[in-house]
């Protein structure tokens, strides 16, 4: 088969799509990745990846540029003339089915939705309409436009109707040769976190996101500063491996983050290329995100590394907690419960949780898993 990958961002596809093209390619598929030039096409590229980069910011979301975007597709769709046209996230899907449908016309066009976002979280006028457009135009690339919708989790391929071609495939699986059990922390990263960082003895949480309001940081902090300001005999340090978005009118501002910075064991350390060794250098990840997540990829990480987990009881993010053995869910938008849920974790053996968090993450959330699972629909249908 000729499939198409068609992301987003350059970074995305060489973060989260690399390892399932080469896995495609490697089962005899020739695979092209579409992704905007954004510096990443070079690399995906070199990792042996045929690549066509568009030259356009579809981050922008202006009219112009989602013109221009429109137009690149349509010319490469009828130009290859592709099997399989596979479209990750929101403007892909919305703008690149109708393309394909009219410009590839014995395609199979495939509307992977790695999670529904801010719209489906927040109930005003705005963002129900915003809703109720992104669920009419869904409707009609599967029902005119022929799509097949692919979800990261159950809820949320209810929420869109639960159509006989919606399929729920769980996360994307991480890159199992970075996040694996018992890494090995290289000494220059320790001495960093000790000495330079300043991370105390004590339980040292990770955060790996976006610093956007929506994914729960300023809740988390409270619950930690809270902690830590109370006689419990256990400190707790929080890592936090996230950035800012300007873009984005949920992000926190740089003053924001300065304030919190301030406080007693809490570290922010910018966007990192490092993770699998934070990971390791933590005890347990922590998301308690009211964002409406697909599967969050560092909560997959963090269990591929064999880590317990906190996160929120949110589509998304509550089928990788299962009865508590590998982590805890909590109510969104609590400072209390999530005080409560890191005073029980911290009382119970790490390791065991973290053995079930990789047990979980092995059965329902691998590279086998996924790619097998996403292999047999482009097949049946």
């Amino acid at each position: 088969m000729k499939i198409a990958l068609v992301e987003n961002f350059g970074s995305d596809f060489y973060g989260a799509r690399m390892r399932y093209a080469l896995f495609l390619q490697e089962k005899g598929h020739e695979v092209i990745a579409i992704v905007p030039n954004d510096g990443f096409a070079k690399r995906i590229q070199e990792e042996g990846i045929k690549t066509i980069a568009l030259n356009v910011d579809i981050r922008k979301r202006n009219l112009s540029s989602m013109k221009i975007f429109a137009g690149e597709l349509r010319k490469i769709f009828k130009r290859e003339q592709f099997d399989i046209i596979h479209l990750y996230r929101m403007q892909p899907n919305l703008i690149g089915t109708p393309i394909a449908y009219f410009s590839s016309k014995d395609a199979k066009i495939i509307n992977h939705i790695t999670g529904l976002g801010v719209a489906f979280t927040k109930n005003t006028p705005k963002y129900n309409l915003i809703k109720f457009c992104i669920k009419l135009l869904y409707k009609v690339n599967s029902n005119f436009f022929k799509a097949s919708l692919i979800f990261q989790n159950d809820e949320d391929k209810k929420e869109l109707g639960n159509d006989k071609k919606f399929f729920v495939v769980k996360g994307s699986a991480v890159n199992e040769d970075r996040f694996v059990p018992h890494l090995e922390i290289n000494d220059n990263l320790k001495t960093e976190l000790r000495e330079t960082v300043g991370i105390k003895d004590g339980i040292t949480f990770i955060f790996v996101s976006r610093l956007l309001k929506q994914k729960g940081l300023s809740y988390l902090i409270q619950a930690i500063n809270s902690i830590n300001k109370s006689n419990e005999t256990v400190k707790i340090n929080l890592i936090i491996a996230g950035w800012l978005d300007p873009n984005n009118p949920d992000s926190f501002s740089q003053t924001e983050i300065d304030i919190f910075s301030k406080l007693e064991r809490i570290f922010f350390l910018g966007k990192r290329t490092d993770i699998n060794e934070l990971i390791a250098f933590a005890d347990i990840a922590v998301l308690p995100t009211f964002y409406r997540e697909g599967t969050p990829r560092f909560l997959l990480e963090a269990m591929a590394s064999a880590k317990p987990i906190i996160t929120t009881d949110m589509p998304g993010c509550n089928h990788l907690v299962k009865n508590t053995k590998n982590g805890i869910l909590v109510k969104p938008e609590s400072t209390d419960e999530l005080i409560k849920a890191i005073k029980i974790l911290t009382g119970k053996n790490l390791k065991n949780a973290g053995s079930e968090s990789l047990k979980i993450y092995e059965e329902e959330f691998s590279e086998t898993v996924v790619y097998n699972h996403l292999l047999n629909i482009y097949k049946i249908h």
